[in-house]
């Protein structure tokens, strides 16, 4: 995988060009690492509806930490992942026509907890996700009257890309979606309202 990724930058960039601008300390340091630690923290800022139906909105903030052991060589997860959910909060809220009366919510909305992290496929991270919308009462006639909507449990599988510490060493073009740390020591992937930061270390032996 490590091979395929610069073979693709040798194809865009000159050889000499881009030999100038590899970091070969960060080469390396982390072609020859194997188990490496990652630190992830992700946090979300977004919009998203509360009630079960679908309707009802507020903005939403959520935050997740993740630790585990990665083995570069074989783009898979080594032992079991630790990770801690925080409380959602939803804040804001409206119905989808900002003069109705807006959601409230009848117990605890719950965005995002992180039930599980496994293997997946193709060298990515299968999580087990679930969202808790407790009883809603939303706008039935509008400014007139409310309904409650019954709580409703979702959960879901979303796959999860490791950023191989390899790519310190690479010129990464520029781009909203993935960027360097300032201090150069973690990755920063946003994704879907997420802001993901992964901080690689070179496990001991």
């Amino acid at each position: 995988m490590r091979r395929l990724f610069v073979s693709g930058l040798l194809g865009v960039l000159p050889l000499s060009a881009f030999a100038q601008q590899m970091d070969m300390d960060a080469m390396a340091k982390w072609g020859a690492a194997d188990a490496v630690r990652y630190h992830i923290v992700g946090v979300y800022q977004g919009t998203s509806y509360v009630a079960g139906d679908g309707s009802g909105q507020a903005d939403i903030a959520d935050h997740v930490v993740i630790d585990l052991t990665w083995k570069l060589s074989e783009a898979k997860l080594v032992g079991a992942a630790t990770f801690q959910n925080t409380k959602s909060t939803a804040s804001k809220l409206r119905d989808r026509e900002p003069v109705c009366l807006p959601p409230v919510l009848k117990g605890d909305f719950e965005f995002y907890d992180l039930l599980a992290v496994e293997n997946g496929l193709g060298g990515m991270l299968h999580f087990t996700v679930r969202t808790t919308r407790p009883v809603v009462e939303v706008a039935q006639s509008c400014t007139a009257s409310r309904r409650a909507v019954p709580a409703k449990v979702d959960e879901r599988t979303e796959q999860f890309v490791i950023t191989s510490p390899v790519m310190f060493a690479m010129p990464l073009p520029k781009s909203d979606s993935l960027a360097v740390s300032p201090d150069k020591k973690s990755f920063i992937v946003k994704k879907n309202g997420w802001t993901w930061t992964l901080t690689p270390s070179i496990a001991a032996r």
